[in-house]
């Protein structure tokens, strides 16, 4: 993986032509496309970090405003993806016209601001009105983020780079478990979530100050890409890409829920303190989920170019992996157990992030790349962050007045058959593929 070669004064000037079909890289700064990478995966960190910082935080705010499980699920889920959802195709589409690096600086600064008003709330229906602005804010993040990616990295180093910046998520899932553990227990969580909002502001004011995306690919976008519709269309008449979207909906429903709901589950059944949770989970849960992304990346990248559908393939293997390994770790009665199968599970779920991610880009657009992202997130969003948080808070509440001894363990494993709906549509994708292809694949 390289940043662009320099290719003359214009481009030195942080000016570049935009890449060419193939995947030639455009200088998006003067200190080149890897310094930018590096800035978006810190950003990608405190995105999930001020996402992920209120479930750690959970039980100190529900017994101050006096939250119910089904509450908290919608605080988390439904509130956030309303607006990510919702906001996500109108912010990704203003990202193609004008540009992404604008957009998405626009965006770190609105969640900065909202993570900030969090520690201020009084209420059910404050916490919920501040969850709807930091679902906007959050939404314009990764479409633009992804579409820099796209721009400035070749094909070869794409899924490279993808892995990279996903590695940011679980770090960032991470930092917010640990940091929101050692603050909150430290400082209250209302000073936690008024400190966390600190270092995005920063990125924001960093980003604009030292990143301009190229002025040629910003004037290319402007007059091109087809409308709304046609790119939605587009989307749900490609078996290839309807099949990745499905596939990244379903194991973000898990993904979602378990990042909300696990941290919880570990201080009521296992009896962690909150400093621990931050000390130990976040370790294991976030270090085997690193290690799977990178993986996922350097392995499936190299698969992905020799073939494709033998790396969808190997997705999907990976999704029943993840299943049995979540499943597993909400039943089993040991701690450090559980602990290792929950590290196998981000491992195995980790490592089909990249591909997935890789392959819809290579089918999608140029010109309504941003859009394509929002389009295929939206539908993540909305099944996933929208209802695996809130399903789960219900189906605890539901499986504890039916008199279910450990409600929340139960309804964590039932959330974990999502993965297996994940690995059906990895499959799915996986022959769509093949017939694209006129290579013959490898069975496994």
């Amino acid at each position: 993986m390289r940043g662009a070669a320099s290719a003359g004064p214009e481009e030195d000037a942080g000016v570049a032509r935009p890449p060419a079909e193939g995947g030639v890289p455009a200088r998006l700064s003067r200190f080149g496309n890897i310094y930018v990478l590096i800035l978006l995966v810190a950003i990608n960190i405190v995105n999930y970090a001020d996402r992920t910082l209120i479930s750690v935080l959970a039980p100190a705010i529900q017994r101050e405003l006096s939250l119910s499980d089904t509450q908290v699920g919608a605080i988390t889920g439904l509130a956030f993806a309303l607006t990510y959802g919702m906001a996500g195709l109108m912010i990704a589409r203003w990202a193609d016209r004008y540009g992404h690096a604008r957009v998405l600086v626009t965006a770190v600064a609105v969640w900065s601001v909202m993570c900030l008003l969090t520690a201020h709330v009084r209420s059910f229906a404050q916490l919920f009105i501040v969850r709807l602005g930091l679902g906007i804010g959050e939404s314009g993040a990764a479409p633009a983020s992804l579409a820099l990616i796209h721009g400035g990295f070749s094909t070869r180093a794409r899924p490279i780079a993808f892995a990279i910046f996903s590695a940011g998520t679980t770090v960032g899932i991470g930092a917010g478990v640990a940091l929101g553990g050692w603050l909150g227990s430290e400082y209250g969580w209302r000073k936690t979530m008024a400190l966390m909002a600190i270092p995005g502001l920063l990125l924001a004011l960093l980003f604009a100050a030292t990143v301009r995306q190229p002025a040629a690919a910003v004037t290319r976008r402007s007059g091109a890409g087809g409308s709304v519709l046609s790119v939605i269309s587009g989307i749900a008449t490609d078996p290839l890409r309807r099949s990745l979207t499905c596939a990244y909906a379903c194991a973000s429903f898990a993904y979602a829920g378990f990042a909300q709901w696990a941290p919880t589950f570990y201080m009521r059944d296992h009896g962690m303190s909150m400093r621990e949770v931050g000390a130990t989970y976040s370790v294991t849960s976030s270090g085997g989920a690193l290690f799977g992304i990178l993986l996922g990346g350097i392995v499936g990248g190299r698969t992905l170019a020799r073939n494709p559908a033998l790396a969808l393939r190997l997705c999907g293997v990976l999704a029943l992996c993840a299943a049995a390994a979540s499943a597993s770790a909400f039943l089993v009665a040991d701690r450090s157990l559980s602990l290792l199968l929950f590290a196998l599970f981000g491992v195995a779920a980790g490592a089909t992030y990249a591909p997935t991610i890789a392959m819809f880009q290579e089918h999608s657009p140029a010109s309504t790349l941003a859009f394509a992202n929002a389009a295929m997130l939206l539908v993540a969003v909305i099944l996933g962050q929208g209802f695996g948080p809130f399903s789960i808070g219900l189906a605890s509440d539901m499986l504890h007045d039916g008199g279910v001894g450990t409600p929340l363990a139960m309804a964590l494993v039932i959330a974990s058959a999502s993965l297996l709906f994940s690995a059906g549509f990895q499959f799915a994708a996986s022959r769509a593929m093949r017939r694209k292809s006129a290579v013959p694949q490898t069975e496994i």
